[in-house]
């Protein structure tokens, strides 16, 4: 990739909605091939979407929970559904499946404890767990969209 298209996506990911004659200007270019340059980004995969982010504090979001989940069942019907749920919570924002001793990470938008409690609760009615552990986030000292562009 050109360090031309890698700049355009850095100023994209830091603005998405910059004008084509700003994005243009930090990076040299008039409107008309920087339009080009970006629609050959997207249409290549490199943007998935544009999107709004939100402010968690007007939300009443302020800071996440990660919950491990364990499970004794690794089959895929136990899998599946657990998919599902995860798929259909909206306060699970990130899920990760992990190698060691616990299968699952879960990263949990919650306003507080009393309603980490409801969502415990409800989580372990709609499938078996082995053991689930929570753990609320004392301070959040980065958390970014941006990802890096060494890689490509």
């Amino acid at each position: 990739m050109k360090d031309l298209d890698k700049k355009i996506l850095q100023i994209l990911q830091e603005d998405s909605e910059i004008s084509m004659e700003e994005l243009g200007s930090k990076v040299n270019l008039s409107p008309s091939p920087c339009y080009r340059r970006v629609k050959n980004l997207k249409d290549k995969g490199y943007i998935d979407k544009n999107v709004a982010v939100l402010n968690k504090k007007k939300l009443n979001l302020e800071r996440p929970y990660f919950v491990h989940v364990k499970t004794t069942s690794h089959n895929k019907e136990w899998t599946d559904q657990f998919k599902r749920i995860v798929k259909n919570t909206p306060q699970i924002v990130e899920c990760h499946r992990l190698m060691g001793e616990v299968d699952y990470i879960l990263k949990v938008r919650l306003k507080n404890s009393e309603s980490y409690n409801e969502f415990y609760f409800n989580l372990i009615n709609k499938i078996n767990f082995a053991s689930i552990s929570g753990f609320p986030s004392l301070e959040e000292l980065k958390e970014t969209n941006i990802l890096p562009l060494d890689y490509i």
